[in-house]
């Protein structure tokens, strides 16, 4: 459950996490156009931890899922005279449920970049497009944000 946990935190929250951080130590410049505002900053983190904390929940109730079924299945081949039978549909089972997990970490992302859109003003979702446009430029959205319309620290 802790490596489910940590997944849905690392997919959500770590690339705006460490683009919002202040640096008490760094003069800030003044936000323009191609900056995230402190109010920006702190409506993202807002939405990270929102679906963060949906994600952990869900994730939770998975997570549980896929302990019995692994238990089951383990019982199963580790006993004396495992059935095939029982194993093949416990296999089918723990690969749903692991599928289950990857789904439901995918529409926390997803929910995450539709509330970060939300904050954008109309000229910073115009940058991200062209940086889109770029080669080799990283698609996800999240990260993209950070590194693009993040504090430029000097």
């Amino acid at each position: 459950m802790f490596t489910i946990r940590l997944a849905l935190l690392m997919l959500l929250a770590t690339p705006l996490y460490l683009a919002a951080q202040d640096k008490p130590d760094q003069a800030k410049p003044a936000p323009g156009q191609n900056t995230l505002t402190a109010a920006q900053q702190q409506a993202l983190q807002q939405a990270l931890q929102a679906a963060e904390s949906a994600g952990q929940t869900e994730a939770a109730a998975l997570a549980a899922k896929i302990a019995v079924v692994a238990k089951s299945f383990d019982r199963n081949i580790l006993s004396d005279k495992p059935d095939a039978e029982l194993d093949g549909k416990l296999s089918s089972q723990l690969v749903a449920a692991v599928g289950e997990v990857v789904t439901a970490a995918l529409h926390a992302k997803l929910n995450g970049v539709h509330e970060i859109v939300k904050v954008l003003t109309p000229e910073q979702k115009k940058i991200l497009l062209a940086e889109l446009d770029k080669p080799d430029t990283n698609p996800d959205l999240t990260e993209l944000v950070g590194s693009v319309l993040g504090d430029k620290k000097k």
